[in-house]
């Protein structure tokens, strides 16, 4: 992620990767059922939401497609909603650090990841 971000955003991106951290720890233990919200506040949905509004619709639909494609899983017979989403997003991005997508798609996956993270905050338990 540091990698890829341009110069200009690399200086200011210390506060969101150590959010981004912390949400990965976070969604880690929701999937292994350790924990059943991010423990989040309000200021962490913001300060994310104002890193990412400088590369909103830098991506395309290749990269829309990429993450999508590891993003929708279907959810097995019985499994925790909160587990489930909670391991999909950590597979998503596991995936894409391995194969070293462009920075657009990077940006994109965060762009869902905080759409999907904003349902662990409502306490929404349905599908998105």
């Amino acid at each position: 992620m540091r990698r890829a971000l341009p110069a200009g955003r690399a200086r200011v991106s210390g506060p969101f990767i150590n959010l981004l951290e912390r949400r990965l720890l976070a969604l880690e233990a929701i999937a292994l059922g350790r924990a059943q919200t991010l423990g989040e506040v309000a200021a962490d949905h913001a300060r994310a939401r104002r890193f990412l509004a400088p590369l909103e619709g830098t991506w395309h639909d290749g990269d829309e497609n990429l993450v999508r494609g590891f993003l929708d899983r279907w959810q097995g017979p019985g499994e925790d909603w909160g587990a489930a989403r909670a391991r999909g997003l950590l597979q998503a991005a596991g995936e894409l650090a391995g194969i070293g997508p462009p920075p657009a798609t990077l940006w994109f996956f965060l762009w869902e990841m905080e759409s999907v993270l904003s349902t662990f905050r409502a306490g929404s338990r349905t599908a998105c």
